[in-house]
């Protein structure tokens, strides 16, 4: 009995004793481990793009987070919002011009610098930048305007309590869910959405949809590229969602590379524990760690401590990789570029060819000419509705297709035309100057600085004529030794 009670105890001591090393193994070797430091993996991404009507609210903080990382995802969204000079000009809507007579034309004059002022009270030049940002970062933007006699600003809405409910004359309208609001944040709201939520908050939902939903007076305004808004429950996707994939790839491949550079500058340090016979070390575990823990500490950053009692061999792993990695970077940064149809060329890429830039730009133009010009137009138009109050006229804004790139050629074309009837107020446009501006500078320089008294062109002897009455004093002046030739023309005379 008592050998098997001795045995027992052995066997208990045994297993005590490499449960032990065995713990101090596992922490033996201070690994640094490479992760995906994505708060968000590709097969994650890819299944909320299939379904963007319910994972609306997460694709757009994605997308907006992307701005932040990825250098390249924020230039496409700002080269695309600012591509556009969103030069426009007014022009008159009127029942019959045929019958407008001279004395109709002091009422238009009135009008139409009343227009012009409002127009520039709505800064379409200034917002509409922001707003084209907004819509290519979230998909959809929410907007409230709020206006006094002097200015007009403009009140933006979280998309996670917004949706799109309607279209009318071309503009999208919005409700917001009084249900996701709170005390401190609906302060700032303005009085519709203020009394909805108290009513709300008192047991009343008569005037809400589905128990939760307002709507906005004609005050807010959504826009969207989106066209399947309305089908997808009044929610929008950015129109580079697809691409989001793509810059999760980028920074995989980048962590990769950033791997490879701290392989490549790693140290081992092995520290060997003696055995016995039998492999056990001959070393008090306690004292083991002592030295192990203190290495540790002495090592340099980069550099790996490993204390076991193995022979340990080193493996020279520079460059192992490396190749393979950089090409990962380079397929994945020109998919990126495919997705999203943004030519690379335009941000310093190595390639040249300016045929195919200036295609590219063209195309990614277009786009902007077709989806969003006539949004921005169909709202302005309709703001105009409202304080144009004459039943002969109306006015309406006209957003010339036009970018940075291709100003001059615009000038020029718009100059050659006005020797053909081309507009004048469109050629002043396309030089970048707005309806307000037209009005008053050109009533300033002609009536009150009469600017062209002083600003005389100079004679010259190609625009000069002869003051004289001789026909000989007139033209060139007559050399004092002439030629042969003008001899014989002059006896030809």
């Amino acid at each position: 009995m008592e050998k098997k009670q001795g045995n027992n105890s052995n066997n208990k001591n045994s297993i005590e004793y490499r449960q032990v090393y065995k713990n101090f193994a596992s922490i033996s070797a201070s690994v640094a481990t490479q992760g995906n430091s994505s708060s968000i993996n590709e097969s994650r991404l890819k299944n909320m793009l299939k379904n963007p009507a319910k994972n609306a609210t997460q694709i757009a903080e994605i997308s907006k987070n992307a701005k932040f990382t990825n250098g390249m995802y924020k230039r496409v969204v700002k080269y695309m919002s600012s591509l556009l000079t969103y030069d426009h000009v007014l022009y008159p809507v009127m029942q019959d011009p045929a019958k407008y007579t001279d004395s109709d034309s002091s009422e238009l004059q009135e009008s139409f610098m009343n227009t012009a002022i409002y127009i520039d009270r709505l800064n379409p030049k200034f917002y509409l930048p922001l707003f084209v940002e907004k819509l290519f970062t979230y998909g959809s933007v929410y907007m409230y305007k709020v206006e006094d006699k002097k200015s007009v600003a403009y009140m933006e809405f979280p998309i996670k309590i917004c949706r799109i409910s309607y279209m009318e004359d071309g503009v999208y309208r919005f409700q917001i869910d009084v249900t996701k609001l709170s005390d401190s944040l609906v302060i700032a709201y303005p009085p519709e959405i203020q009394n909805a939520y108290q009513a709300y908050k008192n047991g009343n939902k008569t005037n809400l949809i589905d128990g939760a939903w307002l709507q906005i007076s004609d005050k807010g305004v959504a826009f969207t590229v989106d066209s399947d808004a309305m089908i997808q429950n009044g929610v929008s996707s950015p129109p580079f969602a697809h691409s989001l994939l793509d810059t999760i790839k980028i920074e995989n491949a980048k962590e990769g590379m950033e791997g490879l550079d701290k392989l490549d500058n790693s140290k081992i340090i092995h520290s060997k524990i003696e055995t016995d016979d039998k492999g056990r070390p001959t070393m008090e575990l306690g004292v083991v760690k002592e030295y192990h823990n203190s290495l540790k500490k002495a090592l340099p950053e980069g550099s790996v401590a490993i204390t076991n009692p193995f022979d340990t061999k080193a493996i020279n792993l520079t460059g192992t990789g490396k190749n393979s990695k950089f090409e990962l970077l380079d397929k994945s940064v020109d998919q990126f570029y495919k997705g999203t149809g943004v030519s690379p060329q335009l941000f310093a890429d190595d390639n040249s060819s300016s045929q195919a830039l200036e295609r590219s730009i063209q195309v990614d133009s277009q786009w902007l000419y077709s989806f969003i010009l006539p949004m921005f137009t169909n709202y302005y138009n309709y703001e105009l509705s409202k304080v144009t109050k004459k039943k002969s006229f109306s006015w309406k804004i006209k957003f010339l297709e036009i970018t940075y790139f291709d100003r001059s050629e615009s000038i020029k074309t718009a100059k050659d035309q006005l020797s053909y009837g081309g507009s004048r107020l469109e050629y002043l446009a396309y030089t970048g100057m707005t309806p307000v501006q037209i009005a008053n500078m050109l009533v300033f320089e002609q009536k009150i600085l009469k600017i062209d008294d002083f600003m005389v062109a100079k004679s010259t002897s190609y625009t000069q004529s002869g003051d004289s009455e001789k026909k000989e004093d007139i033209g060139r002046p007559k050399s004092k030794t002439p030629t042969d030739t003008t001899v014989r023309i002059n006896d030809a005379k």
